[in-house]
């Protein structure tokens, strides 16, 4: 049997996550007894109008600077445990981002965007009437200014919205009419030298499909794309490492050999 079973899982989240089910120790463990490679915890600091106002941003970023540390050392021989963070809305509050992380050494940053200006997550949404069309123009022109921003180093879950207006809602959506959007917005990554993830948990809920989908990763690599991420998005121990063999799958099929390992924001490359 292989020392380890599951090659990496790159966006994770605990108890210091408002959303998150784990405890950071739980998290660690768990991934330890899975033989996890590569370990990264990635919990939310969510930036402008988040809505959860009893969110404490100081207590999350405060918690993970000090219990990660501890955690590396305990599971160093069976899993290596990387210090990250999911930071959604950077362009909300650029001076606040900018500050959280020059006072973080973080190993790897996720750019992520849950809420557009002046709107709730897209859970929250009522998209009865709702237009759709208009609503992820304005998701992806938010993507846009976020790749120009550029201060993380892969972009997350970029096709978010459809978890709740497809997948909940049964809203189908052609992301053919978002093409040029979703194109400039690779190129500015790429530019950029920023990444983006697969990000699976779309598999184990109603959407059925990793965000984004083939498609998209696939264009990504075909504009000379190379940095590239996988994660479980778990909020809890029972979801650790699950679809990371159909994100590795989906990755070859896109021309992927290789995927990105962030060490102190510098990526490393491990074959897939």
């Amino acid at each position: 049997m292989p020392r380890f079973m599951i090659p990496f899982d790159f966006h994770t989240h605990c108890t210091l996550s408002f959303d998150g089910k784990s405890s950071a120790e739980d998290m660690a463990k768990r991934a330890a007894e899975l033989g996890i490679e590569h370990y990264a915890l990635t919990d939310h600091v969510d930036l402008g109008d988040f809505p959860d106002k009893d969110f404490d941003l100081e207590a999350t970023v405060n918690g993970a600077r000090e219990i990660i540390p501890a955690l590396q050392k305990e599971y160093a021989e069976s899993t290596e445990l990387l210090y990250g963070v999911e930071l959604g809305q950077g362009v909300h509050d650029k001076a606040l981002a900018e500050k959280l992380l020059a006072a973080n050494d973080y190993d790897f940053v996720i750019g992520s965007t849950h809420n557009i200006r002046d709107h709730e997550d897209f859970y929250f949404l009522d998209y009865k009437d709702t237009d759709v069309p208009e609503l992820l123009r304005l998701y992806f022109d938010e993507l846009l200014e976020t790749a120009e921003w550029g201060r993380f180093d892969v972009m997350g879950h970029i096709t978010y919205p459809l978890r709740y207006i497809t997948g909940d809602h049964g809203i189908d959506v052609d992301l053919s009419q978002f093409d040029s959007v979703i194109d400039e917005i690779l190129r500015t990554l790429i530019k950029n030298g920023r990444g983006i993830e697969i990000n699976t948990s779309g598999l184990r809920q109603k959407y059925g499909r990793t965000f984004p989908d083939a498609d998209v990763v696939r264009r990504y690599r075909e504009l000379g794309g190379e940095i590239l991420t996988i994660g479980s998005d778990a909020h809890c121990t029972d979801d650790l490492g699950k679809g990371i063999e159909v994100g590795i799958k989906a990755a070859k099929e896109a021309g992927f050999d290789r995927i990105a390992v962030f060490r102190k924001r510098v990526p490393e490359f491990v074959r897939i």
